[in-house]
């Protein structure tokens, strides 16, 4: 057999390694395999999105953590009474809760207090669970008393002084643990704490009956879980 025959008859290279057209054509099997991967990655990605996105829109208050807004509509003060050191008295105060929402929310525990600048002058009070409906207004009425409360001897005379002048300035704190959302299964629960402050009640100079002068007050979210 002629020699140049035989050796025309090698593959390309003449070392029986691949071409370099073989190379080029496996690589771009391998780039065409990983740009499919990748795209099949950011598919699922979008869809992924989409559906957090979508759920969020569906339960937008599970993120919200301004979900209400507390209003004091009016306070009724009784029996109202100061010593040397101790205050007797009772307030119905009525609060006004709003849910901007579009779930409802169930307020299991919601509890006040009064306060006198940083003094507290009652135990705390438990509001009996309410729900307030997506984009509503609920009114919620409470009953704080104080029976001869100690209080601090310079608080005494503040608020004395301010009787003296037919008014006095108090404040009313309150905690709320409620449940976000419209299906028991799905419910996020969250925690507020607010501060319903400068709330002034006239006092009539006969009796010891005082009333919320002016209109209701906002309160201010302090603090959320």
């Amino acid at each position: 057999m002629d020699k140049s025959v035989s050796k025309s008859s090698q593959p390309s290279g003449g070392n029986g390694l691949p071409t370099s057209s073989s190379n080029g054509r496996k690589l771009n099997k391998k780039l065409i395999y990983l740009c499919s991967i990748v795209m099949a990655f950011l598919f699922f990605l979008g869809i992924a999105a989409f559906v957090f996105l979508f759920l969020l829109h569906k339960n937008p208050k599970a993120t919200n953590e301004n979900i209400a807004n507390f209003r004091v509509d009016s306070i009724l003060v009784s029996r109202f009474k100061l010593s040397s050191s101790k205050i007797t008295a009772s307030w119905d105060i009525r609060l006004s809760v709003q849910n901007p929402s579009t779930a409802s929310v169930l307020y299991q525990t919601f509890y006040t207090w009064i306060q006198y600048k940083q003094e507290r002058l009652t135990n705390v009070t438990n509001i009996a669970p309410f729900q307030v409906r997506g984009n509503n207004w609920t009114a919620e009425n409470g009953k704080l008393v104080a029976k001869s409360v100690q209080a601090d001897e310079k608080v005494i005379k503040d608020m004395a002084t301010e009787m003296a002048n037919g008014s006095v300035h108090f404040n009313i704190g309150l905690y709320a643990g409620y449940w976000i959302g419209n299906e028991e299964a799905k419910r996020v629960w969250r925690a507020v704490e607010a501060h319903c402050s400068d709330l002034k009640i006239g006092f009539s100079s006969h009796d010891n009956v005082g009333k919320l002068i002016g209109e209701p007050i906002e309160c201010i979210i302090t603090k959320t879980w």
